[in-house]
């Protein structure tokens, strides 16, 4: 990426069909077979086929090795997401604890594999490709937010919501930030061309900025999974599902995709507005870089939601009817409030000032 890009969070970005962007697809798929992380034979086809460029898309400027090793990331999430829904479902919280506490061990200390779980020699050996591409500070801010995975699967699979009393919003977005890898995917992309150094890395306007990226595409992803889910079940849940289950809300059926638009929009509106404040001031090209990858990720998975069969599993090739196009808009429209939504837990983004932090 170049140091002289800015940050322009309406900029529409294609599907990302570079040269040999379905190689990585395919060392993915290898990469999952090599492992056995695939579960069966359909599994393993869903897995494969859902892939559909998804590191090209978030990334296309980054080389070779990064785009792989973003692939096969995503491709062990998604595995691990399944394995958890479809085969491990009656864990206990502590059995579950016991075995995401095991796997971020992997990544903490790789030096030497734990035990022969093909999920965790798996995410130890993408841990050592991010040794090898990151410094070791981007190293460790990866493993502290994959910290923040595997503790937000330890709270979906420990969930002791009452049947009939939904989950509040809130505390479902506070989980489901993290939940995904989600918040690790930025360490990376900042590894691939930023390189923040840490007083960029932890100024609050970079941070919240970082979150809101991943809080739109975790809600797109809900947007997108919404039928599939009502389908098969998940044991994540779905935030449609939850605003309209949500009572003295004053929503009816299917106007749940509404509301969830409406809140994707609403962190749309901020994440422009404080992203070309903060690439202002101060004029820092790292900073530039950080923040139009933020926007590539936000975009490329808003055009892999709309096309990958893991959400569509019946338009393969993606030329199913998408729900919406203003459900998932690349720019919030007209007339999006900035005061922010009743939502504690991300309320802080907006309490942000865009100006830079005074000099120490």
């Amino acid at each position: 990426m170049s140091g002289t890009r800015t940050h322009e969070a309406d900029r529409v970005h294609g599907p990302g069909r570079g040269a040999g962007a379905d190689d990585h697809d395919v060392g993915s798929a290898e990469f999952m077979n090599r492992f056995g992380l695939g579960g069966g034979t359909d599994r393993s086809a869903r897995l494969t086929h859902g892939l559909n460029r998804i590191a090209v898309r978030i990334a296309p400027y980054a080389d070779p090795f990064a785009t792989q090793l973003l692939s096969d990331l995503a491709v062990w999430v998604f595995a691990f997401d399944d394995l958890c829904d479809e085969d491990l479902p009656s864990l206990t919280p502590t059995e579950m604890l016991t075995m995401v506490a095991r796997l971020q061990r992997t990544i903490e200390a790789p030096e030497v594999p734990l035990d022969a779980d093909p999920f965790a020699l798996a995410l130890r050996d993408i841990r050592l490709r991010v040794d090898a591409m990151a410094t070791p500070v981007q190293v460790r801010r990866w493993v502290d937010a994959m910290r923040g995975y595997f503790l937000a699967e330890a709270r979906i699979g420990a969930d002791t919501t009452a049947r009939g009393e939904p989950q509040d919003v809130s505390d479902y977005l506070l989980t489901r930030l993290h939940s995904g890898a989600a918040l690790a995917v930025p360490v990376l992309l900042d590894a691939v061309g930023a390189a923040l150094p840490a007083p960029r890395w932890e100024d609050r306007r970079i941070r919240a900025l970082t979150e809101m990226a991943a809080g739109i595409v975790v809600v797109d992803t809900d947007i997108h999974s919404f039928a599939k889910e009502s389908e098969r079940g998940s044991r994540s849940g779905n935030l449609v599902a939850l605003l309209e289950a949500q009572r003295g809300r004053g929503l009816g059926p299917g106007q749940g995709l509404e509301a969830a638009s409406v809140l994707r929009n609403a962190i749309m509106r901020r994440f422009t507005d404080l992203g070309r404040q903060t690439a202002m001031a101060p004029a820092d090209p790292r900073i530039q870089r950080f923040l139009d990858a933020l926007t590539q990720y936000v975009h490329g998975v808003r055009d892999w939601c709309g096309a990958t069969s893991r959400y569509h599993p019946y338009q393969p090739n993606g030329s199913h009817h998408q729900p919406g196009r203003a459900a998932t808009a690349l720019r919030p429209p007209e007339g999006v409030p900035l005061t922010p939504p009743p939502i504690a837990s991300i309320a802080w983004w907006w309490a942000v000032d865009g100006a830079p932090p005074p000099a120490p």
